[in-house]
């Protein structure tokens, strides 16, 4: 295979993990300009892509993904794909930083968090994951920071049905308990967990939030208590920072394209 068409084969892959993560209809500007490829390029591989059946033309220079693609079993990734991509620097960035593990979450269905990417602390005891399981989300940071931008009656739905079983004495088991948490967690933009899943573990978690304020993903970092507690305040102010920047790659581009499109005839 030549240089040629593996960068052919990447921009194709970015491509569709872009209008994947789209919140409106993307133009061939807008592709070349936040993917870095050149028009001609792009106007190729997005003709090809309409050709194949994987995206739909609604206009001269206005594309969107294939309906019948969108959010289907066995899409090449989906937002969940495109979310661990914008997400891997951070995690990288984060972990070199307090050599701790990151974990990054994303909602199932039932608001439980499916464990997407992981970076493994170094240190000899530290917290693990073991085959990307999904986690309950009613009792973790994860869960609490994508829950804390779901609508209330929504979050108060599952967890109020959820069957609640205290993992170590600091588990909160009250559904009221829990919902003025999730209010808490709104408030200041991040959650902890302080001995609440596994004891003498704690951390934190923020959520990562699209154009419309709802939670796609979250940010965890976790570790031994002690160990928070002794850098709490800069982590939490890095793991806001890596949250954001993972939002701007992924959404902010989007609202600034749908606001130039209002001022475009």
């Amino acid at each position: 295979m030549t240089n040629n068409s593996v960068k052919s084969a990447v921009r194709t892959l970015k491509i569709l993990e872009y209008f994947e993560s789209a919140v409106a209809s993307v133009s061939l500007g807008e592709l070349s300009s936040n993917l870095s490829i050149p028009k001609s390029s792009a106007h190729t591989l997005v003709y090809t892509l309409i050709e194949e059946g994987y995206l739909e033309k609604l206009s001269h220079n206005s594309f969107v993904l294939n309906s019948n693609l969108k959010r289907s079993v066995g899409w090449v990734g989906g937002l969940d794909g495109a979310i661990r991509r914008a997400a891997k620097k951070e995690m990288d960035r984060l972990l070199v930083l307090f050599e701790e593990s990151v974990v990054l979450g994303v909602p199932t269905d039932s608001y439980d968090v499916k464990i997407t990417d992981f970076r493994q602390s170094s240190q000899l005891m530290s917290y693990s994951v073991t085959n990307l399981p999904t986690i309950p989300g009613w009792c973790t940071s994860l869960g609490h920071a994508i829950l804390s931008r779901v609508p209330e009656d929504e979050s108060f739905k599952y967890i109020d049905a959820v069957s609640k079983v205290a993992l170590t004495p600091k588990t909160l088991t009250s559904t009221s308990e829990i919902m003025e948490r999730l209010r808490i967690c709104r408030h200041r933009g991040y959650s902890l967990s302080v001995n609440e899943r596994f004891e003498g573990a704690s951390g934190v978690a923020v959520p990562i939030i699209d154009g419309s304020g709802l939670s796609r993903a979250a940010l965890n970092m976790v570790m031994l208590t002690p160990r928070f507690f002794k850098r709490k305040d800069i982590i939490i102010q890095e793991v806001k920072r890596s949250a954001k920047t993972i939002e701007d790659l992924l959404f902010k581009r989007q609202e600034n394209n749908n606001i130039s499109q209002f001022s475009v005839r």
